[in-house]
């Protein structure tokens, strides 16, 4: 995960409003996705607080592959990087949204 060391030492460096600000943008933005997700799949969604759960665990995931698997061989590609970033929590919701559907 060395590519993402100069934003891990920017996350470190900040103190006080700023980190409190930078915190709380991540999880409004992540409480938001999980409404507009709600909104999208109706019946299917699991509520607006699950949906955002899904989506960070999704997003950590695609930056996991993303850096643990794939660096070796395309080391700087930041489409690939955005890529991973919305395409694992879309996978993870509708893969466990059809699996709600079938099963309950």
């Amino acid at each position: 995960m060395e590519a993402m060391t100069p934003f891990f030492l920017m996350i470190r460096d900040l103190d006080g409003f700023e980190m409190v600000a930078f915190w709380l943008a991540v999880f409004v933005g992540f409480v938001l996705i999980g409404f507009v997700l709600d909104y999208l799949m109706g019946r299917q969604g699991f509520g607006p607080y699950i949906n955002s759960v899904l989506a960070l665990v999704g997003v950590f995931a695609g930056l996991y592959v993303r850096y643990n698997f794939m660096t070796p061989y395309l080391r700087y590609e930041p489409y690939l990087s955005f890529g991973l970033l919305f395409a694992a929590p879309v996978v993870l919701v509708v893969m466990l949204s059809f699996m709600r559907t079938r099963v309950f």
